[in-house]
């Protein structure tokens, strides 16, 4: 209880330093791009991210046996981690532009290999978990 109370403290602490930040660049700060910023944020996050990770929550729960859950919600949480780095690289602008060498990794391709990797973990884990069918008598 006192971990949830100290990550909820930390939270809002984070959240006051964020808005800290806005006020004291306010002049700096265009109010419409932090409107749009503020607005695109919660119609990605409420509208797209939510519904999706709900639906794929859901599709594991009913369509996965238990045995194989644990293994492939591992792999689900650790892609969200990796895509959330990655993806940003994979799509900047900066790697066909001026500053194409800021860039020098394939992110998109290297993304790809590392979900590979983990749906080959998954469904090796899945597999070694799978109870073993009980004797015939």
């Amino acid at each position: 209880m006192i971990a949830r109370y100290a990550l909820g403290a930390l939270g809002i602490a984070a959240i006051a330093a964020g808005g800290l930040q806005v006020i004291e660049n306010w002049d700096q700060a265009s109010p419409f791009g932090l409107a749009a910023f503020l607005l695109a944020v919660i119609v990605l996050d409420d509208l797209i991210l939510m519904p999706l990770a709900l639906a794929i929550a859901w599709a594991v729960t009913n369509y996965l046996p238990s045995s194989a859950r644990p293994p492939v919600q591992v792999a689900l949480v650790v892609f969200t981690g990796l895509a959330v780095i990655a993806i940003p690289f994979a799509l900047s602008p900066a790697r066909d532009g001026e500053h194409g060498t800021l860039l020098t990794e394939p992110y998109a391709r290297n993304l790809a290999l590392l979900a590979g990797l983990l749906a080959i973990f998954a469904a090796t884990a899945a597999t070694i978990r799978r109870p073993s069918r009980p004797p015939r008598n």
